[in-house]
C-alpha cells in the first residue's frame, strides 16, 4: 500500500498525454477532424467543409453561378444529383452547363432541389474600381444596393426551388463604399430571415494573401475575409 501511495504521488507530478476522442465522420464520410467556423485557404475548401455538414451524397444540387466550377475542385461531382448554371458558360465541350440568369430560373422545377449554391458578384463596379476587377467579375453594379438587389433576386430563386427543408450556401464578403462600412454579410442575413430561411451556420474565410492596397495610407482595416452563410427553408 504504501508502495502505491509512492507512486501515487509520483504520477501526480506527471501531465498526462490528452486523450483525443474518435471524431464522428461527417454526412460524406470524411474524418479528418473538426469543421471550423474559420479557415485559411481557398474557396474549395470552405466548401467541402459545408458539404461535410449539410449536404450529404446523393442529394440534388443547383449551383446557380457555377462559373468555371472553382468551388467543386475538393469535391467529386459525381457524387451529387448536380446541375449547373451561369450566366455567361464557359464554351467547351465538356461543359455541361445551362445559360441561365438566377434571378429568372424558368428551367428548373419549383420545390426540386436539396441544396442551392449561390456565389453572385460581392463588389460595386463603377469609375472608382479597377477596370480589371470589373471585368473579371462582369459587374455592371455601379453601387452597393444594386449588390443587394441580385442578392435577394437569388435568394428568391432559391426559396423557389428548395424543398422545404433545403440548404442554400450563400458566398458574400463586406465593403466599402465611398469610406463607409457596408456588411454584406449582415444584410444577407436578414435577406435570409424575410424571404423564410433560418440561418443554420457561418463559416468564415480568411484569404491566403495580403490584400492590395491602392493607395499608400488606409483609414479603415483592409478586409481579407469572407462569409458562407448556410441558410434552411422554412417554408
Amino acid at each position: 500500500m504504501a508502495e502505491q501511495a509512492v507512486r501515487g504521488v509520483e504520477n501526480r507530478g506527471e501531465e498526462a498525454e490528452p486523450v483525443q476522442p474518435d471524431l464522428p465522420a461527417g454526412r460524406n464520410g470524411r474524418q479528418a477532424g473538426p469543421v471550423l467556423t474559420a479557415r485559411v485557404g481557398g474557396n474549395a475548401r470552405l466548401i467541402a467543409d459545408a458539404f461535410e455538414l449539410y449536404v450529404a451524397k446523393g442529394t440534388k444540387v443547383a449551383d446557380i453561378t457555377y462559373g468555371r466550377g472553382v468551388w467543386w475542385k475538393e469535391l467529386d461531382e459525381r457524387d451529387y444529383l448536380l446541375e449547373k448554371f451561369d450566366l455567361h458558360p464557359v464554351k467547351a465541350d465538356d461543359y455541361d452547363v445551362v445559360e441561365a440568369d438566377f434571378r429568372w430560373l424558368d428551367c428548373c422545377e419549383s420545390r426540386y432541389f436539396d441544396a442551392v449554391l449561390f456565389d453572385p458578384p460581392y463588389m460595386h463596379g463603377g469609375q472608382t474600381v479597377k477596370q480589371s476587377i470589373n471585368k473579371c467579375y462582369l459587374n455592371e453594379n455601379e453601387s452597393h444596393e444594386s449588390i443587394i438587389r441580385l442578392y435577394g433576386a437569388g435568394l428568391l430563386s432559391a426559396a423557389r426551388i428548395l424543398v422545404i427543408g433545403g440548404k442554400v450556401l450563400v458566398k458574400c464578403q463586406d465593403e466599402i463604399e465611398s469610406n463607409r462600412q457596408r456588411l454584406t454579410h449582415c444584410e444577407v442575413i436578414q435577406l435570409l430571415e424575410l424571404f423564410g430561411f433560418r440561418i443554420v451556420d457561418i463559416l468564415v474565410l480568411v484569404q491566403e494573401t495580403v490584400p492590395a492596397m491602392r493607395y499608400d495610407f488606409q483609414k479603415t482595416a483592409r478586409k481579407n475575409h469572407s462569409y458562407l452563410v448556410v441558410g434552411e427553408l422554412r417554408r
